[in-house]
């Protein structure tokens, strides 16, 4: 599969080849990775030549493997509920906790001294080649491979370590509604460390991890088009729910990207001279503090090497220069400047509205004029409304007619060359050309423009006496919400927070000396207003 893409300035077309993470380039990719995770854990000869030394002393393997029923309870569950329910029982369900439980505490290991590799793969794959097999009601359906990693160096038998991972199974199947005992019934293994398909096997010496977990984890070669049927049928589940079939603990990947390293520094074309950990920078982020400064992973690199992030300055400096800041006034805003030259870096903006001030003044001017009437003058309402002289020439201008506020708009997209590259269509191994997006999933928001606009704004709140709604743009006003909202969404603004600026919410009895009411409900007054 190509994209072809197009030269905005020439119209030139060129092809560039698309990988994805269904085709047999991503699986030589994971079968890399998995390689490159060997060396860092157990040591060997890179692919650029050099000698990885081993992190650990004594890898050990653990392969866990959960699943659940297609037919829980005598009915067919669909795919995605199935897949979705084992995952979220790994992820959010608690199982990844407890794994992290049985190796940071009941086996008393640190966090650098074990990783996991979880892979999804279809069950019926064992049984596609032979017509003669049945692959039962689950084929096609979801089931999980967790490979866990971790330097065995301070156990003696590994069978009681084993049994640790019982944990784990017993947590799965008390958070994954679908699943049964009879798939994870870790009594009928007699013996964790002999080669089992059972839901829990130790490997104590792992001569390839490539290819052990190319075994466990389906690694095919060959073109998606080309696999089974059932790996076909089940990729399409994952691809229809935007589902990832593979993710690794950091250990892991900071691992693989230490190896990554390593190969770069022993490629002369790389442009990297340094190897892993000869240069390292503190890192203020999640995780360890010290790492590498040319691949950022803390793999095998000393944490004591640092105290803590260099002070560029003496702290003195640095107080005196935040002083200085503080004292220098801030920069008048100049209003004879535009829009545009206000904000040079945008490519196109609005600006629309006033300060929370003048819309307090522009409401309360325009209760009185909807009460009273409009022969009034200038200083009679500055007196009755108590509003300060300095505001005069903005509520002549109100008494004048002027009843939106001042907007600005500028767009430089239309006026700018258009260089760069243009995606025109994805070319399938056919040579059809296919619209670009026309594939995979569209994902829209099931939010109702209108019903969320009401529900997140003002007009939630129920009308009393002597209250309107009015739309500031178009001056309607209606007491029916869904009226002033579909006005907003039919002019095409549909964001809440604009809205509600936008919308007035008029209280005739507060303008009224006979009524009760002498101040608006403060749920009826815009947030920036109060």
């Amino acid at each position: 599969m190509m994209a072809r893409f197009e030269d905005r300035e020439s119209g030139d077309e060129f092809d560039v080849p698309l990988a994805d993470a269904w085709g047999k380039e991503y699986s030589k990719k994971q079968y890399a990775r998995a390689r490159a995770l060997q060396r860092q854990m157990s040591g060997g000869k890179r692919p650029s030549g050099g000698e990885a030394e081993p992190a650990w002393d004594d890898p050990v393997t653990v392969m866990l493997t959960l699943t659940a029923s297609s037919v829980p309870d005598g009915d067919r569950l669909p795919p995605v509920e199935q897949m979705d329910a084992i995952h979220d029982a790994f992820s959010y369900g608690g199982v990844r906790d407890t794994l992290r439980n049985v190796m940071e505490y009941h086996l008393d290991l640190d966090s650098e001294q074990w990783g996991y590799w979880l892979q999804a793969e279809p069950h019926g794959m064992g049984t596609a080649a032979d017509p003669e097999k049945d692959a039962g009601l689950n084929a096609c359906y979801t089931h999980i491979h967790v490979g866990v990693y971790f330097d065995g160096a301070g156990f003696g038998d590994l069978r009681p370590v084993a049994s640790e991972f019982e944990r784990v199974i017993d947590k799965h199947l008390e958070v994954c509604d679908p699943a049964g005992w009879s798939a994870h019934d870790y009594d009928a293994i007699d013996d964790y460390l002999q080669e089992d398909d059972g839901c829990i096997s130790m490997n104590a010496d792992v001569g390839n991890l490539g290819s052990y977990l190319a075994a466990y984890m389906g690694g095919y070669t060959e073109d998606l088009l080309d696999k089974p049927i059932e790996y076909i049928a089940w990729g399409a589940v994952y691809w229809s729910a935007a589902r990832q079939r593979t993710t690794r603990s950091q250990t892991v990947n900071q691992a693989i990207r230490a190896d990554r390293c390593e190969q770069r520094a022993e490629n002369e074309e790389s442009g990297q001279v340094d190897a892993h950990g000869e240069r390292i920078r503190w890192d203020d982020g999640r995780g360890a503090d010290v790492v590498c400064s040319s691949c950022g992973s803390p793999w095998t690199v000393d944490q004591d090497q640092l105290d803590g992030l260099p002070e560029t300055e003496p702290a003195l400096d640095d107080d005196l220069r935040w002083a200085a800041d503080a004292a220098a006034p801030a920069p008048e805003p100049d209003p004879d400047r535009s829009l545009a030259e206000r904000w040079p870096s945008a490519d196109s903006a609005w600006a629309y509205g006033e300060s929370p001030r003048k819309s307090l003044i522009r409401e309360r001017v325009q209760d009185y004029l909807d009460v009273h009437g409009r022969n009034v003058s200038l200083p009679s309402m500055l007196a009755h409304l108590n509003i300060d002289p300095a505001h005069k020439e903005f509520v002549g201008e109100i008494l004048d007619g002027e009843t939106e506020p001042d907007s600005e708009a500028f767009d430089r997209r239309s006026t700018e060359t258009a260089f760069g590259y243009e995606l025109k269509a994805i070319v399938d191994a056919d040579g059809n050309e296919h619209q670009p997006g026309g594939g995979g999933v569209d994902m829209v928001s099931l939010e109702l423009p209108i019903k969320n606009i009401i529900q997140k704004t003002r007009l939630s709140n129920d009308l009393v006496q002597g209250e309107v709604f009015r739309d500031a743009r178009t001056e309607v006003a209606s007491h029916d919400p869904i009226t002033i909202a579909n006005g907003f969404v039919r002019d095409g603004i549909t964001d809440p927070t604009v809205v509600d600026r936008l919308l007035i919410v008029e209280d005739y009895h507060v303008s009224n000396p006979t009524m009760d009411r002498d101040e608006r409900r403060s749920c009826m007054v815009h947030p920036n207003s109060k």
